[in-house]
């Protein structure tokens, strides 16, 4: 088996589109009222995607890196919790410190104790502590992928089946309040058909890539089927019901074939983009940009949503809009990802962003860097 696989950069595509819009969701949440409008909600309800999107590429990366080759366990996961538990505790305490009251020194300690069991010390953190949890069963992971080399309809179809079962639990019987429902979007079950998803693509990755590239417009009609399928579900529950809470809801089952189809759909639109690099390499760099400088951006741009909208609310200029949501997104991408490739020069920068930050363009880096990680 060859040393190193080809780098794949329809994941670039993925990931970019993913960061962006997870940045978008949380601008609408703040900036169009989402959660109290039928039509931020219609908005969000359908941007929701995102959680799916990282759980799958997750899933995706450390298949197509891992699957197939000689491990040292112990080696390989200090260096990956290495790159997201220093963060993921950091970013804890400074929200908390930044954003919280605490009576006194005891009670936040008590307090962050907790949240970073649970993943609520801000509310995108969930995503490391699943990560962290993935890392866990990443054996046990990998020997499922065995698995679905053979048989991949079945491996895949059953964990989606699980999801499927899982969401719907937590969705219509809200009144139990057992062990499972308890952190549901924070416990690493709730996306096992994401993760499964993922490295399943990723171990029949030549297949599967050359499946997208002649079968676009059967993808982009799915996703149009499972959008209406989600639209529905949303408008059933927020005008038939009355319960925009359950409408809104990230973990449902409508959720699970929609948020699917995207990642296809996206997964199907990076194959176009690796062949439009193939062409011209020198076009699309701000997708190359927004990709190595995502977990980066993920974790700081919650930090100026909030600054930026205790300015907009001091300077009187704050109403619910999609102009000013729109205004939003750009300004935080932008920012955010200045700010992640600027921490990303500093000696500190592995302990907030995981690694430092690679230059946007440069494959090679992140090729020696990838097989580095082996």
């Amino acid at each position: 088996m060859p040393d190193r696989r080809p780098y794949v950069r329809a994941a670039d595509w993925v990931r970019a589109v993913t960061v962006t819009t997870v940045v978008a969701v949380h601008s609408t949440w703040y900036m169009a009222d989402g959660g109290h409008w039928i039509s931020s909600g219609t908005v969000l309800s359908l941007l929701h995607y995102t959680r799916e999107s990282f759980m799958a590429l997750t899933g995706f990366v450390l298949s197509y890196t891992l699957f197939g080759r000689p491990i040292h366990w112990i080696p390989m996961l200090l260096r990956r919790f290495r790159l997201v538990l220093f963060p993921y505790v950091l970013w804890s305490a400074v929200f908390m410190l930044l954003f919280r009251h605490f009576s006194s020194v005891g009670d936040f300690a008590t307090r962050y104790g907790t949240n970073l069991l649970d993943g609520e010390a801000w509310f995108h953190l969930y995503y490391v502590l699943v990560t962290m949890q993935f890392y866990l069963l990443l054996p046990l992971f990998l020997l499922l992928m065995r698995w679905a080399a053979q048989r991949p309809f079945w491996v895949a179809g059953a964990a989606i089946l699980a999801q499927l079962a899982l969401s719907a639990f937590d969705q219509y019987f809200s009144t139990s309040h057992g062990v499972i429902q308890t952190h549901v979007s924070e416990e690493v079950w709730t996306y096992t058909g994401d993760f499964v998803l993922g490295g399943v693509a990723a171990v029949h990755w030549p297949r599967v890539r050359g499946w997208l590239r002649r079968h676009m417009r059967l993808v982009a009609l799915v996703s149009v089927g499972t959008a209406g399928i989600m639209l529905g579900q949303f408008f059933w529950q927020a005008i038939g019901r009355h319960n925009l809470i359950h409408a809104e809801a990230v973990v449902q089952p409508a959720m699970i074939p929609w948020a699917l189809s995207v990642v296809v759909l996206l997964t199907a639109l990076g194959v176009r983009y690796e062949d439009a690099l193939n062409r011209n390499p020198h076009r699309w760099k701000i997708v190359k940009w927004l990709a190595d400088l995502s977990f980066g951006i993920y974790l700081i741009h919650p930090l100026f949503l909030q600054y930026w909208t205790g300015f907009l609310s001091w300077m009187h200029w704050y109403h619910p809009s999609y102009w000013l949501d729109m205004v939003t997104v750009a300004l935080l991408v932008t920012v955010s990802s200045l700010a992640t490739k600027l921490l990303g020069l500093t000696p500190v920068s592995p302990y907030f962003i995981g690694r430092a930050a690679l230059p946007p363009g440069t494959g090679q880096a992140r090729l020696r860097h990838t097989k580095k990680e082996r």
